[in-house]
């Protein structure tokens, strides 16, 4: 038995099939290292798009700095329309405590010269008719309405027709 080598037959038969692996080994070279491109500057899209976006982001940014700022104008008038409520509670509490009856009465007697009413003033009327109510046809009820509306519609419908 032959022992394994490279002049064993099991290399001259691998050799005589495959004759190619050992030429393709044979004939490689090294390739030239490729040429670095030049850096491009940004795409047009690319430069229009970051730009619209900024712009987004500083209008956002306004808007949020003008509702901060009515937020803390309303916020102040609240303050104000408060303390106007408390002044008017106040001064019309003040007003009717001023108006006493007494005074009042004292007033239309003296400078306007009204009297108090005596019983015998008081006269009684009797009605020979009872009181009746009667309710006018309005014409308006709710199936009205709807016949109303369903009339619009139709002539909506034609007109679009």
């Amino acid at each position: 038995m032959r022992s394994a080598s490279r002049e064993s037959v099991a290399y001259e038969q691998f050799e005589e099939r495959f004759p190619a692996q050992q030429e393709q080994q044979r004939n490689l070279r090294v390739a030239p290292t490729p040429r670095r491109r030049k850096k491009a500057g940004l795409r047009p899209s690319v430069m229009a798009c970051a730009i619209v976006l900024a712009m987004t982001a500083a209008y956002i940014l306004y808007c949020q700095m003008q509702l901060t700022q009515l937020s803390a104008l309303v916020g102040e008038q609240n303050e104000t329309l408060n303390e106007l409520k408390a002044e008017n509670v106040s001064l019309t509490t003040k007003k009717v405590n001023s108006m006493d009856m007494d005074e009042i009465e004292e007033y239309a007697v003296n400078n306007l010269g009204m009297v108090k009413f005596d019983n015998a003033q008081i006269e009684y009327v009797e009605l020979t008719n009872p009181d009746t109510v009667t309710v006018a046809e309005s014409g308006m009820s709710l199936g009205s309405l709807f016949a109303g509306l369903a009339r619009s519609f139709s002539a909506i419908v034609e007109y679009i027709r």
